[in-house]
């Protein structure tokens, strides 16, 4: 079938680059302009559109989508379908009109769990025991369209957002190759998300990244792994009566029964330092100075040296 393709993300860019490799023709790839990113804040293409270009694909950036203009360019690729993957923008009724076989999503969730912005975070963060990926029709709603199909990995247990997002971008770009298959054959069926089982995974920000030791051990250590690799946990250690901003990497909850004041450091090592959360203990093995860049524990402790009374605490400009 002859499609356009609307995304921006490295989550995209595998999905379009499974698309390149099957019998489908990609017409037209749509992607987010080119933004300011890193310390320099030069405009940096999205991953998207490297992969377009890599490929010798028709491109276009608008700034918004729905446009008279920017509808006007994909009805001129005359699609018979669209493929959406974290575009970065609601798509409105007379955009996904357009297409004859309709818009089909690669949410990366089961569906109708973790609906929204940030639906890998959401699975880590809530402990789901099972991740995956729903290709979904979309509609007027967030999330909201009848689902095709569904593909489902196990959760594992000390996985970051990060190593989640590189596997559900491979299950999510093997099938929609496999979803445009059999919707051009006729064998894909599309069925009501049940509304009761729903759920929300909004925009993640940095503020929802602040950690509070005052919690058990499972959750603190849900929130690390799920905000890594952005926006990052954090928290403030208090030493020498001053606040340092550290970023949170490698933890581990350890199988320990010594207890302290949630955020207290109990035990210092070149193995890790151990916090106590309410209960259980949470030992950081890695961690990131404001500033400087992610470093292992015995590092740090060459430049910081902890003593008891240190602790962490949740930071005060969330």
């Amino acid at each position: 079938m002859r499609l356009v393709f609307l995304g921006t993300s490295e989550f995209a860019a595998r999905a379009l680059e499974a698309l390149v490799a099957s019998r489908h023709e990609v017409a037209l790839v749509v992607t987010q302009p080119d933004r300011p990113a890193g310390r320099g804040r030069r405009d940096l293409p999205p991953p998207v559109k490297v992969k377009a270009l890599e490929s010798g694909l028709d491109l276009d950036q608008p700034e918004r989508i729905n446009t008279r203009a920017a509808r006007a360019r994909i009805r001129a690729a005359q699609p018979e379908v669209a493929v959406v993957a974290a575009y970065g923008q609601i798509l409105r009724p007379l955009l996904l009109a357009l297409p004859p076989r309709g818009c089909l999503n690669i949410h990366a969730s089961i569906l109708p769990r973790h609906r929204g912005a940030s639906p890998i975070n959401a699975q880590i963060l809530a402990g789901d025991p099972e991740v995956g990926v729903s290709i979904m029709r979309m509609d007027e709603g967030l999330d909201t369209g009848p689902v095709g199909l569904v593909g489902r990995l196990p959760a594992l247990p000390r996985e970051t957002a990060g190593e989640l997002h590189d596997r559900l971008a491979e299950l999510g770009a093997r099938l929609i190759v496999e979803a445009l298959d059999r919707l051009e054959a006729g064998d894909l069926e599309f069925e009501p998300q049940d509304e009761a089982r729903a759920s929300h995974a909004g925009l993640m920000r940095k503020s929802d990244a602040a950690l509070d030791f005052a919690a058990p051990v499972g959750d603190v250590d849900r929130q690390v792994r799920g905000h890594d690799p952005w926006p990052g946990a954090h928290a403030d250690l208090v030493h020498a009566d001053q606040r340092l901003r550290v970023r949170l990497g490698r933890v581990t909850p350890l199988d320990d029964r010594r207890t302290g004041i949630p955020g207290e450091i109990v035990a210092v090592g070149a193995e890790g330092i151990d916090v106590a959360c309410a209960p259980g203990l949470l030992r950081i093995e890695s961690l990131q100075p404001s500033g400087r860049r992610m470093m292992p524990v015995a590092d740090f402790l060459n430049g910081h040296p902890l003593t008891p009374g240190d602790h962490f605490a949740r930071p005060l400009d969330v």
